[in-house]
């Protein structure tokens, strides 16, 4: 089979691999581009050694499947890359994302063909209506829905979120989706056009103010900004960290305003499979209003190409297709 393999900092090939010998096995039609997979391209990532597959939010048609498995040959599905034991510590307080027990589809999806672990598949693979490529937006999706459940929303709440990438955009549509009044910070001016054409309230940084907004998503991996917003957002705010920022980062905190004006400054990482199933209801529900995140789509054989757009942040959401 056909495999976009990552051989190195800055290289990838196309590559005629074996297929997978798993009992059950999806055929890839779409597989979006991550911010993971593109830091791994340009700097190297200490999971992902060369050569290897990159690519974890797929889906596809069951292409080999066991009687008796659930699911039969042709149906289509997305995968979620991994899930949680659900019987640590972390899993009995809810908190599956956590969990240090994860059972992972072990290959990357930029490629034709995906084996899976027959005893995962009951746990990470859900049927789908029809084969739309928006459904590789059910994982990032569920990682912005873990997000969210950390703020603090009421009916009088008004969230804004530091910058509008795929994963501040996913947050924008959600909130929109949730009848949420939100905001865009954002530095670029092609990315508030497109933003304020879906309806969403966009500023330039410096123009907002802040202190009108209760609740803060910081989109960006700037660990300056997040003592900057910390005393910006409004008393009893919430400050999420969602960004990735390096291990090695420390972050200083006003202590005032975690102290007198009860703010509050959080993080969120991944997601729960529970994420993972409220995210298909909702993309499910309303495929158009989020399938416009994605603003490119290419043949895997172009996939050095896609990755070299996404550089230059020219794409919002690539997907690239086997």
């Amino acid at each position: 089979m056909k495999a976009l393999m990552y051989t190195g900092i800055g290289q990838l090939e196309l590559q005629d691999v074996p297929m997978p010998q798993d009992e059950f096995i999806i055929k890839v039609s779409s597989c979006g581009v991550c911010g993971t997979d593109l830091k791994t391209y340009v700097q190297g990532h200490h999971m992902f050694k060369p050569p290897t597959i990159l690519g974890h939010e797929f889906c596809g048609t069951v292409y080999r499947a066991p009687q008796n498995c659930g699911f039969k040959e042709g149906d289509t599905v997305v995968a979620a890359p991994y899930c949680e034991c659900g019987k640590c510590w972390a899993c009995q307080r809810a908190a599956g994302q956590l969990c240090r027990e994860k059972s992972f589809i072990p290959s990357g999806a930029f490629c034709e063909y995906v084996g899976v672990p027959l005893d995962y598949v009951s746990k990470g693979i859900f049927k789908i209506e029809n084969d739309d490529d928006v459904y590789t937006l059910v994982e990032p999706l569920a990682c912005v829905i873990n997000g969210a459940e950390h703020l603090r929303i009421n009916e009088c709440s008004r969230a804004v979120i530091i910058g509008s990438g795929p994963m501040g955009a996913l947050f924008a549509l959600l909130f929109k989706n949730r009848g949420i009044p939100v905001s865009v910070v954002e530095l670029s001016e092609t990315r508030r056009n497109l933003m304020s054409s879906w309806g969403i309230d966009c500023y330039e940084p410096d123009q907002a103010d802040i202190s009108s907004f209760d609740n803060i998503i910081i989109a960006v991996n700037k660990a300056e900004l997040v003592n900057e917003y910390a005393t910006k957002v409004a008393g009893g705010g919430t400050v999420l960290v969602f960004g990735g920022l390096p291990k090695d980062v420390v972050l200083g905190i006003d202590s005032y305003s975690i102290h007198y004006r009860e703010v509050t400054v959080t993080g969120s990482s991944g997601f729960s499979i529970d994420h993972f199933k409220q995210s298909l209801e909702i993309i499910k529900s309303n495929p158009t209003g989020f399938s416009k995140i994605i603003t490119h789509r290419l043949p895997l054989e172009r996939g050095q190409e896609g990755f070299e757009l996404l550089k230059k942040a020219e794409p919002l959401k690539m997907v690239l297709k086997p």
